[in-house]
């Protein structure tokens, strides 16, 4: 199975010099856990999570809107291309100990994102699927 079908296109990004406040204003409106920084050509600089925004800006006691993301965002960010396969997606979030990774297009563009979470659910639907088929060709329980 192809990634393509699992990207999220309702992604934030924003530019490096973006302050952080409104990264995490987008990110609540639009109810997404990071933000994609991106180039002029929105080529992937980096990632900012709500975690990140917690432990490096708020904890901190730093004013969100006086931090730029590219002070806070983990820089060189792994990404996959949108023609590889879910298998690879898995085993590069499961490697990386990542949550989310951004995925481009040919040529190197951000075009959404994946997360685990998104995986699981496709892959919890498809059992279910599975499941209810087996269900079917076995027939009704024993009544007991």
């Amino acid at each position: 199975m192809s990634i393509a079908s699992l990207i999220r296109r309702n992604m934030v990004v924003q530019p490096a010099i973006a302050s952080c406040y409104d990264a995490a204003e987008l990110m609540r409106d639009r109810n997404v856990g990071s933000v994609v920084i991106i180039d002029d050509d929105t080529r992937p600089l980096g990632l900012v999570t709500d975690r990140d925004l917690v432990t490096r800006v708020v904890a901190e006691r730093r004013d969100p809107s006086q931090v730029s993301l590219n002070e806070i965002m983990s820089p060189n960010p792994i990404f996959l291309s949108h023609r590889r396969g879910l298998d690879e997606a898995l085993r590069t979030l499961r490697d990386q100990g990542l949550r989310r990774l951004p995925i481009v297009d040919d040529h190197g563009k951000v075009m959404g994102v994946v997360s685990l979470d998104d995986i699981l659910m496709r892959l919890a639907s498809q059992l279910d699927a599975l499941g209810r088929a087996v269900q079917r060709e076995l027939g009704p329980p024993p009544a007991g």
